[in-house]
């Protein structure tokens, strides 16, 4: 423990108070070391809250999520009729999914919107009303289902469907991030919680999957321009972070966009809680036609077609030189090749577009297809054809028979300028 300035380590080591600082340990807290590889070593601040690490296991896999996706190493596991405790991290959220011989038997969360009681009113096994009784007779010391069915809200029965029900959207909810840590921690452990479920972990791999695609399709939907975020009928207080940041962000813009800047959340984060507080009943998700979302579109399409307008000058400007030196079909072959990548990579801005045998883009062509994509057309538009753009700067470059190609770059800034604006 402290000792003159000092923290202790799990393993009897004082920890200076540089390394304190810099580890973000508080004054007087401790460390425990939970892994060590070579010069590597892991830590666990003892003064932090959340599932605790196990001290008797040996940890036997660290990972970054955006390497190796959750859904692999939970079909390893399964497949490997593994024992263990699985924990991931993401910034201030902690989940911890206990498995026994490859099967989930229990998971649990720091995450507010991840508690029992708001599980149990998103399943309908508990109304506002209910809920905000039981959390008023709610003592930490005990536990929040037993209050429940002490109150007569639950059979002990129903209670065991909601816990279940809890576990599976945790473990689900897994498969929606796109960052954060894992860590195993191999050999059978039971959970503190006093139930123990056997939960298929097959089917939770392939639901989870399935509600990481469902998100994404809310997400495209609530990018587009006609979708208003509206407060909902719900009254209820609500007790997390994210969720409240939401709530106040629509009282100055229903916009997705303008809710994302505003509460500083990362768009899926910003998305995963919005189809959460729609779920009960706080907010409402709508697509209007109205006067000023005609009005806001009508100001979009101008944007877009400037926009395309000023990509394909610039585009063919760039090309003007090497057309030139090469010829016409032999630069269109050249790019017709990039557009196609970048459409096969995603860019729906650029399918079923070419360039022509002069090396020439159909700027009506463009403006025709930009008009009809959804999301932030204006993002797309710099993003596919900016591609275009880099291709050709490349080209200038590493030319052979182009000494210095500064001055065609130069000869374009007026109109990379008026793109930044």
């Amino acid at each position: 423990m402290s000792n003159e300035g000092h923290t202790e380590l799990g393993f009897g080591r004082p920890l200076s108070i540089e390394s304190r600082q810099t580890l973000g340990i508080d004054a007087g807290g401790s460390a425990r070391v939970v892994g060590r590889a070579g010069r590597f070593w892991l830590l666990e601040s003892g003064d932090r809250d959340g599932p605790a690490m196990p001290s008797d296991r040996d940890l036997v896999l660290s990972c970054d999520v955006r390497s190796f996706p959750l859904a692999d190493l939970l079909c390893l596991v399964h497949g490997a009729g593994k024992s263990g405790y699985l924990l991931f991290q993401h910034e201030g959220e902690e989940k911890a999914v206990y498995l026994s011989r490859g099967e989930v038997v229990f998971a649990e969360s720091t995450y507010e919107a991840d508690r029992l009681g708001a599980s149990l009113l998103r399943s309908g096994l508990l109304d506002a009303g209910q809920l905000e009784l039981a959390e008023s007779r709610y003592d930490p010391t005990t536990r929040f289902g037993k209050v429940v069915v002490e109150l007569g809200m639950l059979t002990a029965r129903e209670l065991w469907h909601g816990v279940k029900a809890q576990v599976e959207e945790i473990v689900r909810s897994l498969f929606s991030y796109t960052a954060g840590w894992i860590h195993f921690w191999e050999g059978e452990i039971e959970p503190s919680n006093v139930v123990r479920l056997s939960l298929p972990t097959r089917r939770l791999i392939d639901e989870g999957l399935e509600r990481r695609d469902e998100l994404l399709r809310f997400l495209a939907l609530l990018e587009e321009g006609r979708t208003r975020i509206r407060p909902g009928a719900a009254a209820r207080t609500i007790s997390s972070e994210n969720e409240r940041a939401i709530l106040r962000a629509l009282d100055e813009d229903g916009l997705f966009g303008g809710i994302c800047h505003r509460t500083g959340l990362d768009a899926r984060t910003a998305a995963r809680t919005i189809l959460l507080l729609k779920l009960t009943g706080h907010v409402r998700v709508e697509q209007e036609e109205d006067e000023l979302a005609q009005e806001l579109g009508t100001r979009d399409d101008d944007a877009v077609r400037e926009t395309v307008s000023l990509h394909a000058k610039l585009v063919f400007e760039l090309a003007a030189p090497l057309i030139a030196l090469d010829g016409p079909r032999a630069v269109a072959e050249r790019l017709n090749r990039i557009v196609e990548e970048s459409a096969a990579a995603g860019h729906g801005l650029l399918a079923d577009i070419r360039f022509s045998d002069s090396a020439t883009l159909d700027p009506d062509a463009l403006v025709d297809r930009a008009l009809r994509l959804t999301g932030d057309r204006l993002r797309e538009v710099d993003e596919a054809l900016g591609e275009i753009f880099s291709y050709l700067e490349f080209e200038l470059k590493n030319h052979p028979r182009i000494e210095d190609c500064s001055a065609y770059l130069e000869a374009v800034d007026p109109l990379r300028a008026m793109l930044a604006r």
